[in-house]
Formats: C-alpha cells, sequence, structure tokens
C-alpha cells in the first residue's frame, strides 16, 4: 500500500474529479473541496481527443463516454466564406474522438467516486506544511490535515498563488462566446468539427450527445471589453452575418441565456509547479488557450499521470517531482504550440489573412501529421 493514503484535492471540476477517480481506483483516499455549493459544469462542447478517450478507458468510462457523446470524424478548417483549407481525419487512432457536453463528462468523473469524497462550499484559503503532512486551511474555518495536496482549482488557482506567488496570467487579446442549441445547419457535415477563419475573428460548430450543436466564436478585443449595449447575441449576428451561412444560422438559433462569453487568457510554462508534497494539475499549472482542444484533455492527462506516480513512488515529494518532469515537456510543446495557432487567428491585414489561408492550404499534410502525433500520445 501507498506510503501516502490521505490526499486532499482542491476544486472539484474535470481535472479535480478526474484526480479523485485515478486515485479513488488505485486506493488512496481522496477527499475533493470545492467551493461552490453543488457539482457542476455549465455551457460548453468539448472534443475528448483521443489520448483523452485513452485515458477514459483506463478509467473505466469509455463505453459510458461514447453513450452520452457524438463520435467524431474530421476536424475541417475553412476560410470565412466557406473555401475547405485543411481537413484533417481524426479516426483514425484505436481509440475515438467524442464531442461532449462538459456536465457529461464532469458527471461520468464523480459519480464514480464515493459522495462523501467530495466536500461542497469550502473556499481554499493556505496550508501549512509539517514535517511530512500538509494543513490546508479554508475561509468556512474548516482545517484537514492530509499526506499531499493537490491545486485543481483553476485558472485563477489559489493553490498556486499561496504555493508559488505567482503573477496573474497573461491575456491573449481575445474574447470568446459559447452557445448551445437543438439547431443542426444545413450545411454541417456528420462526424466534422468545422472551423472558419477570418479577419482576427474565428467561428467553429461540433455535434454533441443528444442531438445538441455547440458552436464557439472568438475575435480580437481589449481586456475585459463589455457586451455590446444590445446584447451579445445581436452583437454576435453583426460580426459574423456575412459568413458561410451555417454560421449566422447558429447564431440565430441560439437563445440570448444560452450564450456564454469569456476572455482567454494562458501561462508562459515554467517550472516548478510543485513544492514537496504539493503539487498543480491542469489550468492551475499550465492554462492554454483553446485553440488546440486540449485544455480539459491534458487535465485528464495529468490525473492519471499523478496518481500512476503516487502508487509508484515511496513518498508524494517524489511522485510529484516525477509527475511534473514527465508532463512539463508534453504541456510546453502543447501550450506554445495553441499560442501560435492564437497568434495566426489575430490576423487582421486582407493580405495576412489571405498568405494565411494559402500556406494552410499548402501545409495540410504537415497540419494533419502534427494533429495526429498530438493525439497520439498516450499517458
Amino acid at each position: 500500500m501507498p506510503k501516502a493514503k490521505n490526499i486532499i484535492i482542491v476544486g472539484g471540476g474535470i481535472g479535480g474529479a478526474a484526480t479523485a477517480l485515478a486515485l479513488h481506483t488505485a486506493g488512496f483516499e481522496p477527499v475533493v473541496y470545492e467551493r461552490t455549493q453543488q457539482l457542476r459544469e455549465v455551457g460548453a462542447g468539448i472534443a475528448l481527443w483521443a489520448n483523452a478517450t485513452h485515458i477514459l478507458k483506463n478509467l473505466g468510462l469509455l463505453s459510458d463516454t461514447i453513450r452520452v457523446g457524438y463520435l467524431t470524424t474530421n476536424y475541417q478548417f475553412n476560410s470565412q466564406s466557406g473555401k475547405e483549407l485543411v481537413n484533417v481525419p481524426v479516426d483514425g487512432f484505436e481509440l475515438p474522438v467524442v464531442g461532449i457536453h462538459r456536465a457529461e463528462l464532469h458527471q461520468l468523473l464523480w459519480r464514480n467516486v464515493p459522495s462523501e469524497k467530495f466536500v461542497l462550499g469550502q473556499t481554499f484559503l493556505g496550508f501549512e506544511q509539517e514535517r511530512e503532512k500538509v494543513r490546508a486551511h479554508f475561509t468556512s474555518g474548516l482545517t484537514v490535515k492530509g499526506d499531499a495536496l493537490i491545486g485543481a482549482d483553476g485558472l485563477r488557482s489559489r493553490v498556486r498563488a499561496a504555493l508559488l506567488g505567482d503573477q496573474l496570467p497573461i491575456y491573449r487579446n481575445f474574447k470568446t462566446w459559447r452557445g448551445l442549441t437543438d439547431y443542426v445547419p444545413s450545411g454541417y457535415r456528420p462526424g466534422y468539427i468545422q472551423e472558419f477563419l477570418g479577419r482576427g475573428k474565428g467561428f467553429g460548430f461540433m455535434m454533441l450527445g443528444k442531438g445538441r450543436m455547440y458552436w464557439y466564436a472568438a475575435a480580437t478585443a481589449p481586456l475585459a471589453q463589455p457586451d455590446a449595449s444590445f446584447g451579445r447575441k445581436k452583437e454576435l449576428e453583426i460580426m459574423f452575418q456575412d459568413w458561410f451561412a451555417s454560421v449566422p444560422e447558429l447564431i440565430a438559433a441560439t437563445d440570448e441565456t444560452s450564450i456564454l462569453t469569456t476572455d482567454l487568457y494562458d501561462r508562459t510554462p515554467t517550472q516548478p509547479w510543485s513544492k514537496q508534497n504539493i503539487t498543480l494539475l491542469g489550468d492551475a499549472a499550465h492554462p492554454m488557450l483553446p485553440t488546440m482542444g486540449q485544455g480539459a484533455c491534458t487535465a485528464l492527462e495529468d490525473a492519471f499521470v499523478v496518481a500512476q506516480c503516487l502508487k509508484e513512488q515511496a513518498n508524494p515529494t517524489a511522485a510529484f517531482q516525477q509527475y511534473e518532469s514527465l508532463r512539463f515537456p508534453r504541456i510546453k510543446l502543447i501550450v506554445e504550440q495553441s499560442l501560435r495557432s492564437g497568434k495566426m487567428g489575430e490576423l487582421n491585414h486582407p493580405f495576412s489573412v489571405a498568405l494565411r489561408n494559402t500556406f494552410m492550404k499548402l501545409m495540410g499534410s504537415s497540419i494533419s501529421n502534427s494533429f495526429k502525433s498530438l493525439h497520439a500520445y498516450r499517458a
């Protein structure tokens, strides 16, 4: 039995819930402390690439994931008007690519962990390391002690701030919108993620399970730019009115209350993100732009790897050093690749955009090979 037994996890999102499941399966006693009063994920779809469905298979959740999700076969990049630039087949792996609502994935993870392992309504305050133990404090007055602590509390991680005294994440000049609708546009190609690239703007959509269509949009914007006075739906209808027909169709078919908006941030990947028996995971460790679709996927990888390292190593300090050394090269590559892809989306001058589109068409096989290499990874 591993020396470290009781593991404190701060944050009950996808990364925290996956870590709890991986640790519980490996014979540990994890407890998740989540600041919200209920476990929930809101309003967004994600693509679970083969590197992530590999993790779900190892956690015994792949068949359930396929049941509530939608099998994806291709990732197609197009110009604003709908002219195909690159078409990447993504169904050539031994594992499927699945489009799924975040809430569906979240439920699959936490429902396979005993409910008493989740303590809700607890906001992390700070920690103390005491020899081989760690004591975590919460704003409610609760104090708990464990053999190790894992911060899985997202982009603005309180655990990270307490551990590293870190700088704020970096705003990358993009505002995003996400929507969910039952409407399937006539231009949709079954099995496809279809993405359209314009001048400083982009739009994409994909099918999820239960006949739902998920779409996402992005545009360059100053930090914390407010919604237009006439509402975000009308703003999007104006922004994308002359795009490929499916784009304005999807916006028009979506209720305004179902449209979420966020600003995009990341961090320059650096080490360490662990100190002794405390480490970070997912966005708390390595937030990235969503341009490669790997945020949730790498959090699942993290969860599986950190559990394996704790199982293999004699103490959590050694385990977290191993975990970080295994994860950092891949994470650095994906964060930097996601940022480069985002920079391509910032191009606004018509000549630059035309050059980018031509480049993508010419480099189609290289782009396809890059995707395959990224998704072929097996943690």
